[in-house]
């Protein structure tokens, strides 16, 4: 061989050296950059889980406050059910009541006008009932 050839050699070999450094340098510097990465990764997971957890437990914090909200509506509800049959047994308690009361003065007022109309008929037409029973 001879020295051209041997100088190529070697400036291949150089060459073929140095592009091996670049390539290791370029390996460091992608591993780097890929541990950045997967510690990048890691923090938004961990992020991601957090919110997460705060997402379900705003979520059942609304779904308690729901259900006491719920609750107090059912409870309203009977307690407003009682107070509407309390006051439809007072009223129909009243109406019996009223109509006992009604129907007894319908009585009393039926047997005055009985009353009334027999003493009227007694005073209109007395006097010819008297001479019909004296002269039999």
């Amino acid at each position: 061989m001879d020295t051209r050839q041997l100088d190529m050699f070697e400036n291949r070999q150089t060459k073929i050296e140095d592009a091996i450094s670049k390539l290791t340098e370029i390996s460091g510097d992608l591993n780097k950059m890929i541990a950045v990465h997967e510690l990048r990764l890691t923090q938004q997971e961990k992020f991601m889980d957090s919110l997460e957890d705060i997402v379900e437990r705003r979520r059942e914090e609304s779904d308690n406050k729901l259900r006491t909200v719920y609750e107090t509506m059912r409870a309203e509800d009977i307690r407003v059910i009682d107070e509407i049959n309390k006051l439809r047994e007072e009223g129909e308690e009243q109406y019996k009541s009223l109509s006992t009361k009604i129907n007894s003065m319908e009585k009393t007022m039926y047997m005055y006008m009985g009353a009334f109309t027999v003493i009227a008929f007694i005073l209109a037409y007395g006097p010819q009932i008297v001479k019909v029973l004296n002269l039999s």
